[in-house]
């Protein structure tokens, strides 16, 4: 039962989710709550997510390839996949510390290539959901936009264009950083050894995210593969509001999913429950929905791009073998041969 434990955690914490979510909207889960639901809408909300899933996997693909790591995509979306599920069932994207391992395992990147593959990722992820929030702020609120959510938008802007500039300008200090200087001479080799090793390093993952920006094409097809992985958040909403009865505008949802991907970033519990759920619930109440139909909305939106999906998360991963950088099965390595991976929990404390 041990090794199964972070699975039971997130069913406990899935259980209290649910929970919560009946307790807040004052919902009765009977059978005459759920005949309310018009469920022939199901199929487009599960087309919608398992489309942004697929995206997300070509995504990457093409990243790893503008690095020279041109992979096979079933592979790449099989493993993008096992990550999405590690994530959900360890906190602070863990799964993407996994697809590192996988990576350096099967085709010996360096992790510092796929460190940046994935930093690539999330600077596109920060990029498109900044530009759908303000494009959804500027149609769902024209000159309403509360001080709370705008500042949300510009904080998370101005770290962006932060980074975007660190990674324009740093790499002209690269020489200036590696001259040895007077420093060289009073401190110890091993530190100066050590200097260079973190230089290696950081420079190799700057190269390595630069990478895209170097092919104009790659980089604009990136963009947009980004822009619809996170707009189908919004879509998934607006369908699952239209089974319920409650439709709204495209650009209020466009607005309340691209808020909530803000606020759960970086998810404190796996699959950030309770994170996006809250900002969900709140945001919809401030376009005139009851806390009842935002619970419900949360409930579905968990009920596909969650508890349904951990299935499949699990059976991609195990049958792509993948399941040796989670360390689920408890089995150790057999005498004489080294080890297959290193276990998530491992890398972390290392």
């Amino acid at each position: 039962m041990k090794k199964y434990r972070r699975l039971l955690i997130l069913l406990i914490l899935s259980a209290l989710t649910i929970f919560g979510l009946l307790r807040l909207g004052q919902i009765d889960l009977s059978p005459e709550t759920l005949s309310q639901v018009n469920w022939a809408w199901l199929p487009v909300v599960y087309l919608i997510f398992y489309s942004s899933v697929m995206a997300r996997g070509l995504r990457w693909k093409l990243i790893l390839k503008t690095m020279g790591w041109p992979l096979n995509y079933i592979y790449v979306q099989a493993l993008h996949t096992s990550g999405l599920f590690i994530s959900m069932i360890l906190p602070a994207r863990l799964g993407d510390v996994g697809r590192v391992v996988m990576l350096k395992q099967d085709h010996q990147i360096p992790i510092t290539q796929s460190i940046a593959s994935i930093a690539t990722e999330r600077a596109l992820d920060v990029f498109s959901i900044l530009v759908l929030a303000i494009i959804g702020a500027l149609l769902a609120l024209p000159g309403k936009i509360p001080t709370e959510i705008s500042t949300l938008i510009i904080g998370t802007a101005i770290l962006f264009i932060i980074g975007l500039i660190g990674l324009l300008v740093v790499p002209g200090f690269e020489g200036w950083l590696r001259r040895p200087g007077q420093i060289e001479k009073i401190i110890s080799p091993l530190i100066w050894s050590l200097y260079q090793k973190a230089l290696n390093f950081g420079f190799a993952l700057i190269h390595g995210v630069r990478a895209l920006g170097k092919s104009p094409a790659a980089l604009a097809l990136a963009v947009l593969q980004s822009l619809y992985i996170w707009f189908c958040d919004s879509l998934l909403i607006y369908f699952v509001l239209i089974s319920l009865g409650a439709v709204s505008r495209l650009s209020v949802c466009l607005f309340v999913g691209m808020v909530s991907d803000l606020a759960a970033a970086v998810p404190i519990t796996p699959g950030a429950l309770g994170q996006f759920d809250a900002v969900v619930i709140g945001l919809l109440t401030l376009f005139g929905l009851t806390v009842a139909q935002g619970s419900l909305t949360v409930l579905l939106l968990r009920f596909v791009s969650l508890w349904t999906f951990l299935p499949v998360g699990a059976i991609v991963t195990y049958i792509f073998g993948f399941s040796r950088a989670l360390n689920l099965n408890g089995q150790a390595p057999a005498p004489n041969k080294e080890p297959t991976t290193q276990s998530l929990a491992e890398l972390a404390e290392s």
